[in-house]
């Protein structure tokens, strides 16, 4: 009895066919295909549907209704796809798929049941029954015909069914397989892509396996190059939900079959967006990619050419799609690749259809005909060009990530090439769009731009960025909390020469202050952030009156005595002058930087008067009136804030305890006193911050003494803290009495306290490096202990600043280690000090002849000097 399985084709203009396999009523379904062979039916099946077929441009191929017959009386083969093995009803979902099935949602059908006919579901979708069927016999699943095929493909890819879209794909690509090996190859793994390896040059005939060197018992001799190209089309049309489903190389494979069979102009435009979507989002620029472009972008330009972007009223409300946003990217990967045929073509068909806003083309001296304009500028000045146009049309269309990424290869392709009127002309007028970039960029895009402003600032002395667009840039890295960014441009900024520098501003308001904070608190770079204070003595800029007192202490805290004594007096003065003169964190701070000044300078001055030198006594008289000056400011500034706060018996603790210590600083015992006479007469009680404010002072003449007084305060039950310890600790350390030091860290660890202050910490360190170290050995020692907590702290802590790391270096010399020296250098003061600085060139002159005298003796690589001497600016010579 013959079994007659119809196949039904609905619209043409549906993508991919719906089969409903219609079978006589009269005889049950699962005897409906018994006594054929499935494998050859579905390959007479596919012959048919091939020979007959619709072209669509944007689809793969369509079959049209021929009655396709299973010839009777055929025994089933004894073979792996005898029909005991396989279940019918699988067969007969997967020929009901349709552009509507989903991965999850079954088929229903029509049924004679007792002579009614009665809608039923299948058991699985057309999807899950191919999944199956293809677990069951790989080879039986490829011989689908070729419209079922790609409906499955294309519902895989649609709804981002990985498994189905790998299977599908090994299936088209492998050349040469056989049955037992076919289901376990993957489409993103090794093996799929080296038998996907297919020449752009080579003729179709070498590029896909050949049906007649197959097995006989393959189906792949009638799975043809054209039957390839219509499944491999279907897979590429991947939605932008799932950009992911398929591999770079994978994607060059697919479309080189397609190419092979020579229907790259037929090719699904869905399926030329998604590579022009896959090269654009590809961070890796290869001839992977540009062979992706080369073979999808005829079809998308013609796409392009054929779809014009609307105009006049309707323009309003427009917005592109992401894939135009694609396409800019690709014109700009496209330069970088050095095809610029092909990327004036893309711009071009960009440009025709109104793809790129007319107004983008006023700035560049161009109009929306880029071809009348091709052959009067150079090649670096068409590329800058191209650049402006798509910058600006990303800036129209609010993609800014990409318009800044377009304006920096604009300034580089500037820097690289000869600096025309033209080129230049257009940098110059990029700056507005600089502005729009930074005022609406996020914070991830906000390093991009501060790349762009370093490149104007370095390679084009003739474009100077506006201060508007500086302080804005300022303004948005506080918000976003990006200091590297700030940090990068200020240095980048001070790098000028005088002339040109001062036409860079420094930030303004609070933004002043957090920058200021970030480059001494987290980064430690104290030359960047002493340059910050002197340009604010030089070129003023406005600072809240909130935000004076706290920048002259930290000012003062870090040691810049000039730009602390200049800011101090310029806000000592006008209506707001109370909030920095009764500051008493700012007081506390000039006072003891002018007091250690003073110490420091009294000192040089006893040495210079036991001296014999001829100009000794202009010397000495210089230093004198610089001595005096000094003290007088720092009485100055402590007699001003005891004058802001009388009375003081009706003074805020805090306030009388800063101004005991002042008085403490300069020396002034007696009038140190008088703070806690008015604390008594009001009974207040002494806090322990109080008391280390007196250790401090006693501790000033004889450490010694305030360890006995700490030591009481133990015996007595009173609970000294941390800055207890340290403040008598860190006198002790100045004073090079060690063996007490080591007392009093002995002490505060039987107490408890592990952790101790900054302050203490530095001075442990320095200690432990000098030279009154007992050996070399235990210098070397101290040193490897030293370079363990430089890398087990973060770079905010307190052992991460240029002191610490120039007596480390000097330590390192001290003992011959260069390579320790070189460590300590690159890391602490490489670059946190200025390069040309005198003492910054002697030091690093040191480090170099070091290293050479290591490597002439053996004990250091001659390659690694190399490296340091390079990084040292002494050159590559070791001998």
């Amino acid at each position: 009895m013959r079994h007659v399985l119809t196949y039904v084709t609905l619209s043409p203009y549906l993508p991919c066919a719906h089969f409903k396999p219609l079978v006589s009523s009269t005889i049950p379904r699962a005897q409906a295909l018994e006594g054929a062979d499935i494998k050859l039916y579905l390959r007479r099946a596919r012959h048919v549907c091939n020979n007959k077929c619709i072209k669509s441009d944007d689809s793969p191929l369509t079959c049209l209704q021929n009655s396709v017959v299973a010839p009777e009386n055929i025994p089933l083969p004894h073979t792996s796809n005898s029909l005991s093995k396989h279940d019918p009803e699988l067969l007969s979902t997967i020929l009901r798929v349709s552009r509507y099935s989903e991965p999850t949602k079954a088929v229903k059908e029509l049924r004679n049941v007792e002579g009614k006919s009665v809608l039923e579901e299948s058991k699985h979708s057309p999807f899950q029954a191919y999944t199956l069927l293809r677990a069951q016999d790989p080879n039986l699943a490829a011989s689908l015909p070729v419209d079922v095929l790609c409906c499955i493909a294309q519902g895989a890819v649609k709804h981002g069914c990985q498994d189905i879209v790998d299977s599908i794909t090994a299936d088209v690509l492998a050349a040469h397989r056989n049955d037992s090996d076919s289901s376990d190859i993957r489409a993103n793994s090794p093996t799929v892509t080296a038998n996907a390896d297919i020449n752009l040059d080579t003729p179709p005939e070498a590029t896909v396996g050949d049906s007649a060197n197959s097995n006989s018992d393959s189906t792949h001799d009638s799975f043809s190059l054209q039957d390839r190209a219509h499944v491999a089309a279907a897979l590429l049309c991947v939605s932008p939900r799932h950009p992911r489903l398929l591999a770079k190389h994978t994607i060059l494979a697919l479309l080189t079959l397609v190419s092979s069979a020579g229907q790259v102009d037929s090719l699904p435009v869905n399926a030329a967006c998604h590579a022009i979507r896959i090269v654009f989002d590809d961070v890796q620029l290869d001839a992977c990619a540009r062979n992706i472009v080369v073979l999808a972008l005829p079809r998308f330009v013609a796409w392009l050419r054929a779809w014009a972007a609307p105009t006049g009223a309707k323009a309003v409300s427009y917005r592109p799609s992401e894939t135009i946003l694609a396409a800019y990217g690709v014109v700009h990967k496209l330069i970088l690749l050095g095809d610029k045929e092909r990327a004036f073509d893309l711009f071009r068909a960009l440009a025709e259809n109104y793809h790129i806003p007319p107004d983008s083309f006023n700035h560049a001296g161009v109009d929306a005909n880029v071809g009348s304009n091709a052959g009067s500028t150079t090649e670096h000045d068409f590329s800058i060009i191209i650049y402006d146009v798509l910058a600006r049309a990303c800036f129209h269309w609010g993609w800014h990530h990409l318009g800044v990424e377009l304006m920096v290869a604009m300034i580089e392709t500037h820097n690289k090439g000869a600096r025309t009127k033209d080129g230049k002309n257009l940098v110059s007028g990029m700056l507005g769009l600089l502005h729009a970039a930074i005022e609406s960029c996020t914070a991830d895009q906000f390093r991009r731009c501060a790349i762009l402003m370093c490149l104007l600032v370095r390679h084009n002395s003739d474009v100077v960025i506006p201060e508007p667009t500086i302080w804005l840039f300022y303004n948005r890295a506080r918000l976003h909390r990006d200091g590297v960014s700030a940090e990068m441009f200020y240095r980048c900024t001070q790098t000028l020469q005088p002339p040109l520098r001062a036409r860079y501003p420094s930030p303004r308001g609070p933004t002043f202050t957090w920058l200021m904070n970030y480059l001494l608190e987290e980064r430690h770079n104290v030359h960047l952030a002493r340059s910050l204070a002197k340009q604010l003595v030089q070129f003023p800029v406005p600072i809240p009156p909130y935000e004076r007192a706290p920048l002259v202490s930290m000012v003062a805290k870090n040691g810049f005595a000039e730009s602390a004594r200049a800011l101090w007096q310029r806000y000592a003065v006008g209506k707001d002058r109370g909030l920095v003169v009764g500051n008493a964190a700012a007081m506390v701070r000039v006072v003891s930087l002018f007091a250690s000044l003073v110490s420091r300078t009294q000192e040089k001055l006893e040495v210079l008067r036991t001296t014999n030198d001829t100009g000794r006594q202009d010397a000495i008289i210089e230093m004198e009136a610089k001595l005096a000056d000094m003290s007088q400011f720092a009485q100055t500034v402590l007699l001003a804030f005891h004058k802001s706060k009388e009375p003081l018996d009706k003074a805020a603790h805090r306030d009388l305890n800063a101004l005991a210590r002042g008085y403490f600083l300069l020396g002034r015992m007696r009038q140190g006193l008088l703070p806690y006479r008015a604390l008594l007469r009001r009974k207040e009680i002494p806090d322990l911050y109080d008391i280390n404010v007196a250790l401090s002072a006693i501790s000033r003449h004889s450490p010694r003494m305030a360890a006995n007084l700490v030591e009481r305060m133990l015996e007595t039950g009173l609970h000294p803290d941390a800055v207890t310890f340290g403040t008598v600790m860190h006198q002790a350390l100045v004073q090079g009495d060690l063996e007490l030091a080591g007392t009093l860290v002995k002490w505060a660890h039987e107490y408890g306290l592990e952790a101790l202050s900054a302050k203490t910490m530095a001075a442990l360190i320095l200690a432990s490096v000098s030279d009154r170290a007992e050996s070399a050995e235990a210098l070397e020692a101290n040193l490897r202990h030293v370079w363990e907590i430089v890398q087990g702290t973060p770079r905010s802590s307190v052992v991460h600043t240029p002191n610490i790391g120039e007596c480390c270096i000097r330590a390192s010399l001290h003992v011959g280690n260069a390579q320790m020296a070189f460590d300590f250098w690159d890391v602490l003061v490489r670059w946190k000090a200025e390069w040309d600085d005198h003492e910054q060139i002697q030091l690093r002159r040191s480090i170099g002849r070091m290293v050479r005298q290591r490597v002439q003796e053996g004990s250091l690589v001659a390659d690694r000097g190399r490296e340091m001497l390079k990084a040292l600016g002494l050159g590559g010579r070791v001998d």
